[in-house]
């Protein structure tokens, strides 16, 4: 699990580099030399804004946060981020990572220059230049000497697992709710989306069918991947009743070869929206070497999502899901 995450990290960092967002943001300075090792427990005095505070928690990484304030929030991953806007919370976040694309609120914050930068290159700098109570973010966050900097100056630095399963979701949810002291809403997320999910197995399973589909992800002809196994779109093909041809074939993102891709066989191919765009349109993805030799190919079943809409893992995964049932199971009947 932990090498698939790791080659997702580098795939990222790739893709926002080629379309110029890996910058650490407005403010943002050089990494600054690591302090001491950070205490085990960080904490806040609370700003004049007042709000309950939720008390302490501890990430995956063994750190227990004492949270006194929860009025300035940076979210450093788009699941979280959309999580604390469905939760209600979203007027506190005071800055999110570059890749947040969603909501329209979280759109608005980043182009008026709440943002921290990629929150898989992050400095210290760029997050203390938003005054924050509380940083949320998740075990793809890096370098872990930033990570240290912000407790060694008291901002509490929450770090939640890395979810790549759809049980996941729910879990991650109500962490962020435990956090925010928001447990009641966060039950009443959680138990709508995971009724989501729940909703789109179920269709998926009267299907009668087991297409093999396979997870291409593309940024141009210099940047082609198969996703495998542990990563959140294996989760997502899975949950839809179907095998992962990626996953066959190994764990993380597997450079694409013609071969691989054969071999895989896949019934029907997803892509990232954007992915086909920098190709040039479904037209240029059946002209990838090994593309129109599979039986996606050759039906031309070919089908593209927004990368936060279907991997992200975050309270939209539900409505993903299901759209995903439906398109996917339309097209192998």
């Amino acid at each position: 699990m932990v090498i698939a995450r790791i080659r997702v990290l580098v795939i990222a960092a790739a893709t926002m580099s080629l379309v110029g967002a890996c910058g650490t943001g407005d403010g943002a300075s050089d990494t600054a030399t690591a302090p001491p090792q950070a205490p085990e427990t960080t904490s806040t005095t609370a700003a004049a804004t007042p709000t309950q505070p939720p008390g302490m928690f501890t990430g995956i990484d063994g750190v227990t946060s004492d949270i006194t304030d929860i009025s300035r929030i940076v979210s450093l991953t788009g699941d979280i981020t959309e999580i604390i806007h469905e939760l209600g919370a979203g007027n506190r976040i005071v800055a999110v990572d570059i890749t947040t694309t969603h909501p329209d609120e979280a759109n608005d914050l980043k182009a008026a220059g709440g943002t921290v930068g990629f929150g898989q290159a992050l400095t210290a700098e760029s997050v203390l230049r938003f005054d924050p109570t509380l940083v949320i973010g998740d075990e793809t966050i890096e370098p872990p000497e930033t990570i240290a900097q912000l407790r060694a100056a008291g901002v509490p630095v929450v770090i939640l697992e890395y979810q790549t399963s759809l049980e996941g979701v729910t879990e991650k949810i109500r962490q962020v709710a435990g956090i925010l002291d928001l447990e009641e809403a966060g039950e009443l997320l959680a138990s709508r989306v995971g009724g989501e999910i729940d909703e789109a197995r179920q269709t998926a399973a009267a299907a009668g069918t087991v297409p093999r589909v396979a997870y291409l992800y593309s940024r141009g002809p210099a940047l082609l991947f198969l996703f495998g196994e542990g990563i959140p779109t294996n989760a997502m093909i899975e949950g839809a009743g179907a095998v992962d041809a990626g996953a066959e074939m190994g764990e993380g993102a597997i450079p694409l070869t013609p071969e691989a891709l054969v071999a895989a066989a896949p019934d029907v191919i997803v892509l990232p929206e954007s992915g086909v765009e920098s190709l040039g349109g479904f037209e240029a993805i059946l002209e990838i070497p090994g593309v129109a030799e599979t039986p996606a190919g050759a039906s031309n079943a070919l089908l593209a999502y927004d990368e936060a809409y279907f991997f992200n893992l975050g309270p939209r995964t539900g409505l993903a899901l299901n759209e995903f049932v439906e398109d996917l199971y339309a097209l192998v009947g």
